[in-house]
């Protein structure tokens, strides 16, 4: 017997009023069965959407609870090798074949390889052990697509200083800026001081090792020879080799240099640094293509420790990064927190260019004892959209403070090119990235150390700093944020 009955289901109110929730068809069983289709298809398409999320969000858990890396776990659960680093605190035997070896005081890393699940498991229970990642690659914060030149009078502004007021007497003299990058234009007029010479201490190559010593060749300009003796043999080893000691030709580096450092003779004055009066610390660690793995940005950390007394090394630039899991117990944000903790090298790292989406600063700018920067549109007086948010994974806020950091104009290589809408002219291009914005903060705390000096009669500590900051910034929130830190800090100009 065919049977079509409408039903009602419904609740009633505590007022005594009946409210229908849903109606429904029932005929012999078929609305039944229907429904049961429809609810096993949409518990199926649940799970197909939810299990990506899910593994999205047990890889942060997965490293603050085990701190082993999930790509490392992913390609031995795949029945592959892995190449990994194993961050460890003392001297604690891990009985296996080590291909290399970083110290930074008392924390050691080591390069080995896993083959199995159980190998993995034996270096996490060794007592010291803090981390295992496997290997990453890391990239310059620059960020070009999506800009448009057009938008935007970079060619008559130089908005960084306009924007920080960075025009005032303190302009970082007696203080050292290192910049690990992709080298440096070191033929560029604005790198010069007023009576000709380099301002550059010293640059050196991870590209390239000593025959004699067997340690990475550097060049101490007027020591080692004339800036034309430099060129000539970059030249011939780019020539053979296909890259050049110490010559940027990306480019990143150059301009990177250009924002903290840059003297303007080229423009007249009208594009300049930060800290027109610091000198730097070139160490080319990044490729052409603007790439390096981890042990290039290892070695260009471990050398930093090793010569900041030598070279008086006060501030390290750090314009790249990436993007993976992180609670800044992997081995760069280590190094990177030994560097500032044992030598007392202020750290100022790229928060990334991820977008406004939260949890993506980048690695090391996650690092406990770095500055992580953000980027600001001093144009549009706005946060950049390509700026990467906090909070770490572990929740910490970061990033610590927002910087200019869109169409910012610098110094260009010569032996690097760029898109001819960003060109100002053959000696300067406007470039945009937390890249850019990291320099600006590095010449900050470049000319605050030379102002704090001068009033106080001492070195300022990296709590100095701090307190400075948080009372002489554009604060965006009343609190320290995930978005924008303690806000805009300007450069000290009284």
């Amino acid at each position: 017997m065919f049977v079509r009955k409408k039903r009602f289901v419904g609740r009633r109110s505590s007022s005594g009023e009946s409210s229908i929730l849903w109606a429904t068809h029932v005929t012999d069983g078929y609305a039944y069965n229907q429904l049961v289709k429809i609810t096993k298809l949409f518990l199926i398409l649940a799970v197909v959407v939810s299990l990506p999320i899910v593994g999205y969000a047990l890889k942060p858990l997965q490293v603050t609870l085990f701190r082993v890396d999930p790509e490392v776990y992913d390609a031995l659960l795949r029945n592959q090798s892995a190449t990994v680093y194993v961050a460890v605190r003392g001297d604690t035997p891990l009985n296996r074949k080590i291909l290399k070896t970083w110290h930074f005081g008392d924390l050691h890393i080591y390069k080995t390889v896993v083959s199995s699940t159980d190998e993995l498991y034996s270096l996490t229970d060794r007592k010291n052990v803090i981390s295992i990642y496997g290997d990453k690659t890391l990239r310059h914060a620059l960020y070009l697509n999506g800009i448009k030149a057009e938008e935007y009078p970079f060619k008559e502004r130089d908005i960084d200083n306009e924007f920080h007021r960075a025009t005032g007497p303190w302009i970082g003299r007696g203080v050292t800026v290192a910049i690990i990058d992709s080298g440096i234009d070191y033929t560029h007029p604005d790198f010069f001081d007023d009576d000709g010479k380099s301002i550059i201490k010293v640059l050196v190559s991870l590209f390239y090792i000593s025959e004699s010593t067997g340690e990475y060749i550097f060049w101490e300009p007027y020591k080692n020879g004339t800036m034309n003796d430099l060129l000539n043999c970059d030249m011939l080893l780019w020539e053979k080799y296909g890259e050049p000691a110490f010559l940027d030709i990306n480019g990143h580096g150059t301009h990177v240099a250009g924002i903290i450092a840059g003297r303007g003779h080229a423009s007249n004055g009208k594009f300049m640094g930060i800290a027109p009066g610091v000198q730097l610390v070139v160490v080319k660690a990044f490729n052409k293509d603007g790439v390096a793995d981890m042990d290039m940005c290892l070695e260009a950390l471990e050398w930093v420790y090793n010569n900041t007394e030598k070279y008086d090394i006060e501030i390290l630039n750090i314009s790249w990064g990436a993007n993976f899991a992180s609670d800044g117990n992997d081995p760069l944000s280590l190094a990177v927190d030994e560097l500032s903790e044992e030598k007392g090298v202020w750290v100022f790292a790229a928060a990334g260019n991820e977008g406004n989406i939260p949890t993506t600063i980048v690695v090391p700018a996650v690092a406990r004892k770095a500055f992580a920067v953000g980027a600001w549109d001093p144009y549009y007086d706005k946060l950049a959209s390509f700026s990467s948010l906090g909070p770490t994974i572990d929740m910490r806020m970061k990033p610590d403070l927002v910087v200019a950091g869109v169409m910012i104009v610098s110094c260009k290589s010569q032996f690097a090119d760029f898109p001819d809408e960003y060109e100002v002219n053959t000696y300067y291009v406007a470039l945009s990235g937390t890249s850019m914005a990291t320099p600006v903060a590095s010449g900050i705390a470049a000319a605050f150390i030379e102002y704090f000096r001068y009033w106080h009669g001492r070195d300022p500590s990296v709590d100095d700093f701090i307190r400075w900051v948080k009372e002489n910034s554009r604060h965006i929130d009343f609190i320290k944020d995930f978005i924008t830190g303690w806000g805009i800090p300007k450069a000290p100009h009284g």
